[in-house]
């Protein structure tokens, strides 16, 4: 073999296909690996680069904290989803930005700061308490670091907390603001409702020309969304299984494997009475005894019958109850039984044993599954034929044929699943994947193969799109005519509020006006203790809380109106340590604030430039 391929590459043929393959080489490759220029920096900070290598480590790190924290159901696509690439390179950009001001501003750290930092970090403190030079090392292996490198990002760190601190340090709220902020927050007041509901009585309906004015007057409450008209080639599982035909002996394989899941466990319907003490129990027992009911036995001694319903073994809180429940042959009485909740009295009122359900009962469902997981085999290698077959130029119309594909058309879908009319079109996917792919492909263009969660496949060609528009009168006129009859119920609600609001602000009572209507007092509540369904909605608490003592207000409650008289306003019980908790907490916002503030100047004097496509690669 290797003396025939020495023969053949001493022929002419031989030599003038390696003179192509060099000449290929040069005019395609070669040029690349002489001179690359990738650009692999995932943002530029003034001058310096915060590399892809860099940025990996720290996304690395950030994404096992975010396992360890909110547990290992956390993937990449969800971090992606809830944005930590972003936030991770947001926090490498801030510290590289404080390292250049450091730079900038000549700050130093010495070898005998770093020494001291290194020496006092508990983290390599030994048992004794003093620094473990041995545990140091071993944390820098565990961790990928040299000495030096550590030394270096220890520096560095010094150096930022040394800028950090002298723009964060003067940074402090006030006392006076503390206490504003606490009397805001806990302020108590008072107040008597009168909840107007809404007007029940449809309003006589206008004439088509008032009705064409209205819709003209609110164009924006019909607004139709955008459509796009959608063809589709799907590869559904389920529409494919008429095209499979399934091993019976299938169903059988794994009806037997599953036979735990077929089988019914036996169940008793059992009552129990729990007592304290053996003696009470074997009290209650010489009652049953004497042919008394355990309901009307336990009445007579005042204890109480706890119906457990039907329970397997498994379902008995204690093994020693589950075996004097399911040692009876037949319905009966068992105890005293000793746990550690007390003694135990059981009555087993129902025996069902054991069942397994036979194969026949669902040997139809088993065929199915038989045959769906091997309609999903199938459509996986008929999907690379289909991207094969579009990848290669045919049509969508073409690719079905050669396939024997049947396409989807969807005249009109908008990005909620719904047509003109508002209802689902008929077969479209419910996966929610299909219609983020008809929205975010351009008119005009395919998109490429996407999956559906069941095991099936699409691929879908964007015919057009009808942008969103206002609904013509004749089309929207029901949803018009419902709206306006909503607007004049309201007003009619909104009118009656207001005229009872009048007559409490001439000096008459609540009681005197409300005319049928409830009226409540509220007792005492702040701000934020809103209770819609008593009638003090949200909207309810902010006006009372914008009003004067005895000032009436008029707010939406739910569906009608609240007329409110702002009965009492009290200020909040004195709390040194509440306004100490709110001045800190103001504090560290107000720090935050000017640390945001102090960033974005840096930014706007070195100047960031993000590289949106590699950043893209870690969503």
């Amino acid at each position: 073999m290797l003396t025939s391929l020495r023969k053949g590459a001493a022929s002419w043929l031989a030599k003038i296909l390696f003179a192509l393959l060099i000449l290929s080489f040069a005019a395609w490759g070669v040029g690349d690996y002489l001179s690359p220029e990738v650009d692999d920096a995932v943002a530029t900070v003034g001058e310096s680069e915060i590399g892809a290598e860099e940025f990996r480590r720290e996304y690395s790190r950030q994404f096992n904290e975010w396992r360890r924290r909110l547990g290992g159901n956390v993937t990449p696509e969800i971090a992606a989803q809830l944005g930590l690439p972003a936030e991770v390179l947001q926090a490498t950009v801030r510290r590289r930005l404080v390292e250049l001001e450091a730079g900038r501003l000549g700050l130093a750290v010495g070898d005998g700061q770093v020494r001291r930092t290194i020496e006092e970090d508990p983290n390599f403190g030994g048992r004794l308490g003093g620094f473990d030079r041995a545990l140091f090392e071993r944390v820098l292996l565990t961790n990928g670091l040299s000495e030096g490198e550590f030394v270096a990002m220890l520096r560095r760190d010094i150096s930022r907390r040394q800028v950090d601190r002298s723009v964060e340090r003067n940074v402090r709220a006030s006392r006076s603001m503390a206490e504003a902020v606490h009397r805001y927050r806990n302020e108590i007041r008072k107040a008597v409702l009168i909840r107007v509901p809404e007007a029940t009585a449809l309003p006589e309906d206008p004439g088509e020309g008032e009705l064409r004015a209205w819709h003209e007057a609110n164009r924006d409450s019909f607004m139709a969304p955008a459509y796009r008209a959608v063809t589709a080639i799907m590869l559904d599982p389920d529409r494919w299984l008429d095209r499979v035909d399934a091993d019976p002996a299938l169903a059988r394989e794994a009806y037997e494997a599953r036979l735990a899941d077929f089988t019914v466990p036996a169940t008793r319907r059992v009552r129990q009475v729990l007592f304290d003490g053996e003696s009470k129990a074997q009290e209650f027992m010489s009652a049953l005894a004497t042919g008394a009911e355990l309901a009307q036995a336990a009445g007579n001694i005042g204890a109480a019958v706890s119906d457990l319903g039907p329970v397997s073994r498994d379902q008995l809180p204690q093994p020693a109850l589950a075996e004097a429940v399911f040692s009876l042959g037949e319905a009966g009485v068992t105890g005293p039984v000793e746990t550690p909740l007390g003694w135990h009295v059981l009555a087993v009122d129902q025996i069902a044993e054991e069942k397994v359900i036979p194969f026949e009962d669902v040997k139809e469902g088993l065929e199915r599954e038989a045959a769906r997981e091997i309609a999903v085999e199938r459509l996986a290698d008929l999907a690379n034929d289909l991207d094969d077959q579009l990848g290669g130029g045919a049509t969508f119309e073409d690719a079905a044929r050669a396939l024997d594909l049947p396409l989807l058309t969807i005249a009109a879908v908008d990005a909620s699943g719904r047509d003109r009319a508002g209802q689902q079109p008929e077969g479209l996917p419910t996966e929610a994947n299909f219609l983020r792919t008809a929205f975010s492909t351009p008119v005009g263009e395919d998109s490429l193969l996407g999956e559906l969660g069941d095991g099936g496949y699409f691929v879908l060609r964007v015919e057009s799109e009808t942008p969103p528009a206002v609904r013509g009168f004749e089309e929207a006129k029901p949803l018009v005519l419902s709206a306006w009859r909503r607007e004049r119920l309201d007003e009619a609600a909104k009118a009656r509020a207001d005229a009872l609001a009048e007559k409490l602000r001439e000096g008459r009572t609540p009681a005197s006006v409300a005319g049928g209507l409830a009226v409540a007092e509220t007792g005492p509540f702040t701000r934020t203790e809103a209770e819609p369904d008593s009638g003090r909605s949200h909207e309810v608490v902010e006006a009372v809380f914008a009003a004067e003592r005895g000032e009436v207000v008029v707010a939406r409650a739910g569906d009608g109106y609240a007329v409110a008289v702002v009965d009492g306003i009290e200020p909040p019980p004195y709390s040194e340590r509440e306004i100490e908790a709110i001045r800190e907490q103001l504090s560290a916002e107000m720090v935050e604030d000017v640390r945001q503030q102090f960033h974005a100047a840096l930014q706007d004097r070195f100047g960031v430039v993000i590289n949106r496509d590699l950043l893209a690669q870690f969503n």
